[in-house]
């Protein structure tokens, strides 16, 4: 995935969002919460924003509203990029299947 010319200081990911990423980790216990609602336990790696930036940007939403815990949940890389291509109106293709030594897709 690429991020552009950007630093993440530039994109807003400053000491603050680590002390803040931090905190909503520490409050997730570490847990994906997607997969928690689905009824599974899986470890997180990433906090991410439920109304994402560019929707709060169109809201006209502040930094401290965007950023602020009750937005942001603790979130496994699978559930992640599911979110962010479902956001961005993106689907991954279906892998190609193969064809078998008979000839037959497989």
């Amino acid at each position: 995935m690429a991020w552009g010319t950007k630093s993440r200081h530039e994109r807003g990911y400053d000491y603050a969002w680590v002390k803040v990423r931090n905190e909503v980790m520490a409050r997730d216990g570490g847990e994906c919460q997607p997969c928690k609602r689905a009824g599974h336990t899986t470890l997180a790696h990433a906090v991410d924003h439920i109304v994402s930036k560019a929707e709060a940007a169109r809201r006209r939403w502040s930094r401290a509203r965007t950023d602020h815990p009750s937005n942001l949940e603790a979130i496994c890389t699978p559930c992640h990029e599911k979110k962010t291509e479902a956001e961005q109106g993106k689907t991954k293709r279906a892998p190609r299947r193969g064809v078998g030594p008979d000839g037959w897709p497989a």
